[in-house]
C-alpha cells in the first residue's frame, strides 16, 4: 500500500515539474518594446507647412516642422525638411478633400503618427502617418484678415 502512495506522489510531482518547465506560447508574454507590435505606442504630433506638392500616388510628404508635442521636438531640431511615410490607411484632410493629391506645397499642415516610446530615445525613427490635417496658407491669411476687421 506505501509502494502505491508513494508511486502516486512521483507521478503527481513529475505532471507538476513538466508543466512548470514547459515554455510560454511565442503569441503570449510581454510584447516587444521595439520594431512591429510594440508597446508603448506613443502619439508624435508635428506642426508646419508641406516642402513639396506630393503626387497622387506618393508614399511619403515632406513637411518643413516648426512645432510638435513632447515627443516630437527632435523632430522640429531635426534637418529640415523633414520626410514622413503615408500609406493607404493614412486619413487626409483638406477643405473637404480626402486625398493626397489634394495637398498643395505651403499648406499647413498638422500631421499625427504613431510609434514605439523606446525608438524616440536617441534619435529620430521613421514615421508612418496616421492623419493629416492641412489647410492652405491662403486661408489662413484670410482668417487674420477677419479677425483684423472687428
Amino acid at each position: 500500500m506505501k509502494i502505491k502512495v508513494v508511486l502516486t506522489g512521483l507521478a503527481v510531482a513529475g505532471f507538476a515539474v513538466s508543466s512548470a518547465l514547459a515554455a510560454a506560447p511565442a503569441d503570449k508574454g510581454k510584447p516587444p518594446t521595439t520594431g512591429a507590435g510594440c508597446k508603448p505606442r506613443i502619439a508624435v504630433v508635428l506642426k508646419g507647412t508641406l516642402a513639396s506638392t506630393p503626387g497622387a500616388s506618393a508614399t511619403s510628404i515632406s513637411v518643413t516642422v516648426k512645432s510638435g508635442n513632447h515627443w516630437g521636438a527632435a523632430y522640429v531640431k531635426a534637418t529640415q525638411p523633414t520626410s514622413i511615410n503615408v500609406d493607404a490607411n493614412t486619413k487626409i484632410r483638406r477643405q473637404g478633400q480626402k486625398t493626397l493629391a489634394s495637398l498643395l506645397s505651403g499648406d499647413r499642415v498638422l500631421v499625427q503618427a504613431r510609434v514605439c516610446k523606446a525608438d524616440l530615445a536617441d534619435k529620430t525613427p521613421k514615421l508612418m502617418a496616421s492623419k493629416v490635417i492641412a489647410q492652405s496658407s491662403t486661408a489662413a491669411k484670410d482668417d487674420k484678415d477677419d479677425k483684423d476687421d472687428d
